[in-house]
């Protein structure tokens, strides 16, 4: 089973949008057997759930958060992924420094989806454009998820 792992910093929009978009489309094309997608934040309290604005958002893009509960990335989470996708370049540099093991396997969200390089950013606190936001990256994930197999390989 190949292991794919999104971060973002506080693992309530980003991420867990991200993974379970990517789950959905998984599960769509009949594939959601040899895949794990988790989320996890590089700076949160573990337990919290998702906020109501990003259930509500989540949800216009046919996404359930309603049982997500935030994690805060470890070792062991990074071991265990085969593909690790984050949202900013803070925090790849982040990941590297504290675990250096997993340089080869972190990539930004948008050289995985769009080819290019630059960070999504955080919509926590963005009001009016949260989910603009948000949107461009359901829609990054929708047309280029398949870009995901080629960075598993």
């Amino acid at each position: 089973m190949t292991s794919v792992l999104f971060v973002c910093t506080g693992n309530m929009y980003r991420s867990p949008i991200a993974a379970e978009t990517c789950r959905i489309l998984l599960l769509r094309d009949d594939q959601s057997n040899y895949w794990n997608i988790s989320s996890a934040g590089t700076w949160t309290t573990e337990g919290r759930p998702a906020p109501d604005d990003a259930i509500e958002i989540a949800r216009s893009f046919g996404v359930n958060l309603g049982a997500h509960q935030t994690r805060m990335v470890n070792k062991k989470m990074l071991e265990e992924a085969d593909l690790i996708i984050v949202m900013e370049e803070g925090h790849k540099e982040a990941l590297q420094v504290e675990f250096p093991f997993a340089q080869d396997k972190t990539y930004l969200f948008s050289q995985i989806f769009l080819g290019s390089i630059y960070d999504i950013p955080d919509p926590a606190g963005a009001r009016d454009e949260t989910k603009v936001i948000l949107q461009e990256m359901v829609n990054l994930i929708r047309t280029g998820y398949a870009n995901i197999y080629k960075f598993t390989k």
